[in-house]
């Protein structure tokens, strides 16, 4: 069985070319965001006034910024961000969501209507982005504030994937069983149900990553990221705009840095998808 999986997946990679660039540029950037102190050829915060707006070069090969730092230097170290910020505000979105939609979805009734109707249609009702802003804004600028912030924005998502799919499962079968031999409805939902629902979900996380490195991105472009001197590829983007006609690699790397990051997990998502639905590996003969 496990060889089967193996070639099974293989033909899997080596008929989408595009999940492959997906996977290849997310180890890339995770290979940034932990080694970035040993890969990083200057320190991102060396000011060289005198080498500022420097166009790419072989001693600064993405050129500087308009205090003459190392743009190369700030791309690896604003790996760092992206990824922190895209597996913090998945994981936390992802945990919270999953625990209120199987609450309403298993319970159903008033609880889910309460959940269901009010709480995620209140949540639902502003802008995943426009609620970060106002957190971001009335807390203040920070790493832990811009997380908690998207995922205050962004976990109804999840809990409306999972109460979905509760829903459907909780009339199964082995449901009907776990509950006749006693098991609790901790039990029921841990070990059966989660496990047996989680697939949708787990697409969705990955999605949801290039979400997140898209909304840290803006939140730092509009000042609401983490503070300077930490490099970030919002901020960069913000600070190279006013010399967009003069230096217009101050805002091409730092913008081709997001558009990969969020293609790779898109491309990876949609992967995810095809491979664990049975009818598309039907049709692509897997």
């Amino acid at each position: 069985m496990a060889n089967g999986n193996e070639v099974t997946f293989g033909k899997a990679i080596r008929q989408n070319p595009l999940a492959t660039a997906g996977v290849v540029l997310v180890v890339i950037f995770a290979v940034f965001a932990i080694f970035a102190p040993w890969i990083a050829p200057q320190d991102p915060s060396y000011i060289d006034l005198s080498a500022r707006l420097a166009s790419p070069s072989w001693h600064h090969w993405l050129g500087t910024d308009e205090l003459g730092r190392d743009m190369l230097s700030r791309v690896i170290y604003g790996a760092r961000i992206s990824m922190l910020v895209g597996v913090s505000v998945v994981t936390g979105s992802l945990l919270l969501g999953t625990i209120v939609g199987a609450i309403a979805g298993y319970y159903g009734g008033m609880v889910d209507r309460f959940v269901n109707v009010i709480v995620m249609n209140a949540f639902m009702s502003f802008p995943g982005i426009l609620l970060a802003i106002a957190f971001v804004a009335f807390l203040g600028p920070g790493l832990f504030n811009l997380i908690f912030a998207l995922v205050i924005g962004g976990w109804v998502g999840y809990a409306r994937l999972v109460r979905a799919q509760v829903l459907a499962a909780r009339e199964k079968e082995y449901v009907e069983a776990a509950r006749a031999l006693g098991a609790s409805d901790l039990r029921v939902i841990v070990r059966h149900i989660l496990p047996n629902i989680m697939q949708p979900v787990i697409v969705q996380a990955a999605i949801g990553m290039a979400g997140a490195v898209l909304a840290e991105a803006t939140m730092s472009f509009l000042g609401l990221g983490v503070p300077p001197p930490v490099p970030s590829w919002g901020s960069m983007l913000n600070d190279g705009r006013v010399h967009l006609f003069d230096s217009p690699h101050l805002v091409i790397v730092p913008a081709i840095a997001v558009m990969l990051a969020v293609l790779s997990f898109n491309f990876i998502g949609d992967a995810l998808r095809d491979y664990l639905d049975p009818r598309s590996r039907m049709e692509a003969g897997l």
